[in-house]
Formats: C-alpha cells, sequence, structure tokens
C-alpha cells in the first residue's frame, strides 16, 4: 500500500467490542505510539504499538483522526498496511488494538 495514501486513510472501522471498552472507561482520545526496545546482544530490536488513553505530548509525530467524536492519534513510525480498525484485544486483560498496521522492521521503509 502506498505510504502517502495510507496517510490519508481513515478509521473505516470502531467494533462493537472497542466502543463498549471505551464507553466503560470514559475514554475518548487513544493515542497508538511505537515502542522500541533493545533486549540483550542476540534478540536485538523488539517493538510493540502500546495503546495510551490520553493525547500525546507532541501531536506533530502522529496522524490525527477523529471519528465519533473520539480523538485518535497514531504514531507516524507506524506502518499502516491496510483499512484502519479500532478493536480490543487481550484475553485476561483487554486493551484496545488496531489493525491494518505493523510495526516497521527497518528504519526506512
Amino acid at each position: 500500500m502506498d505510504r502517502v495514501y495510507a496517510m490519508e486513510t481513515s478509521i473505516q472501522k470502531i467494533t462493537d467490542a472497542a466502543r463498549k471498552f471505551m464507553d466503560e472507561r470514559g475514554i475518548d482520545t487513544i493515542t497508538f505510539r511505537l515502542i522500541e526496545e533493545t533486549m540483550g546482544c542476540c534478540v536485538g530490536v523488539v517493538k510493540e504499538i502500546e495503546p495510551l488513553y490520553e493525547a500525546p505530548a507532541d501531536a506533530s509525530q502522529y496522524l490525527y483522526f477523529k471519528v465519533e467524536g473520539r480523538h485518535i492519534f497514531i504514531s507516524r513510525k507506524i506502518r499502516i498496511i491496510g483499512p484502519l480498525k479500532l478493536t480490543t484485544e487481550g484475553l485476561w486483560k483487554k486493551r484496545l488494538g488496531l489493525s491494518g498496521v505493523t510495526v516497521p522492521l527497518l528504519k526506512d521503509w
């Protein structure tokens, strides 16, 4: 998917489970940031997309979407690969997730 096209894409759907999760917790702002941790000499760098339920301190490094009155920020470091959908993930400890994205494998993609 072309990066410019992907960055202009809006969030296509908020699942019912994600909507319920946000409503029950009073969440109206979500930030998806990229975490990069160095893990020893042999493992390398581990990357994860983490949801935070607040706006980023510096929003210039994030894509911004307003969907159903909710503010959603996605780090520009996160690679968009398809239609975006706000979901929930986890069995024991639920959290918001974002499908249609992946962590970048290389610095410049």
